[in-house]
């Protein structure tokens, strides 16, 4: 009985010295929080600017080295990476010198303001009537005039309604041509047979800029290229391009931006000049180029109609 008293009382005991040291210890705690010392409200905000900065100086080095290394097809963030290859030479143009001059025409321009580019305009039947004079004394010093264009259905090869007209009027108002075909080729073979098209259409002309083939996305699902894979169409390409430079001519390649990186397999088209169409203030392009054409809506005098408008560096 007494040992169990005795017991009692020690537990009793132990209970209350170990309150008695929580209490001592929260009061402790207690003072060591109250004395800490704290940041300055002033240093809290600068910090946070800090950081704020340096989360923008991390995105933006991201998107500059992603820039420097890919296409970029939609808008950041939400967007597409598509390699830039090795196999293509890139261009060391100042895009920031490719802006309008007074007559409302874009030039590509020396640091000090000089012009380093030519006018260019490519036209076919859509511009049924241009007086070749007055586009000369507008500023334009090249014309690029299609000379056909193979149907997307029947896969037939037909000649621009206007090509003779254009050509003729451009050559005689002294203005520099070159021409280009609408392809739809599905291979190889069909993309020699485009540029043997050419070859004929174009003997007797005196032709002193590139020879381009036109491949783009046409949207009618009964076309022969609409599902057209990367290997085949690029075997057009190659196959049209290589029959042009045989003949003596320089070949081209005209397309919009996108659709180089998503389309043809670029890596095979190095040795070929580009021509891009990217409707903007100032390209996005990192491949090396001799078009730009900065919008298909332009508004020139001596053309009826909406042109096509090109900075030319050639």
């Amino acid at each position: 009985m007494n040992n169990k008293i005795a017991r009692f009382a020690l537990t009793l005991a132990c209970i209350f010295l170990l309150i008695a040291i929580g209490f001592v210890i929260g009061i402790n705690v207690k003072v060591r929080d109250k004395n800490k010392p704290k940041m300055p409200e002033q240093t809290v905000k600068t910090w946070e600017l800090l950081t704020d900065d340096l989360a923008v100086a991390i995105d933006n080095n991201f998107w500059q080295f992603a820039r420097a290394s890919y296409i970029l097809i939609g808008t950041p963030p939400d967007c597409q990476f598509y390699k830039i290859v090795d196999e293509v030479p890139r261009h060391h143009y100042d895009v920031e010198q490719f802006f309008a001059e007074d007559n409302g025409l874009y030039y590509y321009h020396t640091a000090d303001g000089g012009k380093k580019s030519k006018v260019a305009i490519d036209v076919s039947a859509y511009q049924p009537s241009i007086d070749w004079e007055r586009v000369r004394a507008a500023g334009v010093d090249v014309a690029m005039i299609r000379v056909g264009y193979r149907g997307y259905g029947s896969g037939k090869m037909v000649e621009d309604d206007t090509f003779q007209s254009h050509i003729n009027g451009a050559l005689a108002a002294g203005l520099q041509v070159g021409v280009y075909f609408y392809s739809q080729a599905i291979n190889y073979e069909e993309g020699v047979e485009e540029a043997r098209f050419v070859l004929g259409a174009i003997r007797d002309f005196n032709i002193t800029c590139p020879v381009a083939i036109d491949t783009e996305f046409l949207d009618v699902e009964d076309a022969r290229t609409y599902n057209l894979d990367t290997d085949a169409r690029t075997d057009a390409v190659v196959g049209f391009c290589e029959t042009i430079r045989a003949a003596g001519y320089e070949p081209m390649i005209y397309s919009n931006r996108n659709w180089y990186a998503q389309n043809l397999d670029m890596t095979r088209l190095g040795d070929y000049s580009l021509w891009v169409a990217h409707y903007s203030n100032q390209p996005d392009f990192p491949y090396q180029f001799i078009g730009w054409q900065y919008t298909g809506d332009g508004s020139l005098y001596g053309v009826d109609g909406p042109v096509d408008l090109n900075v030319w560096l050639q």
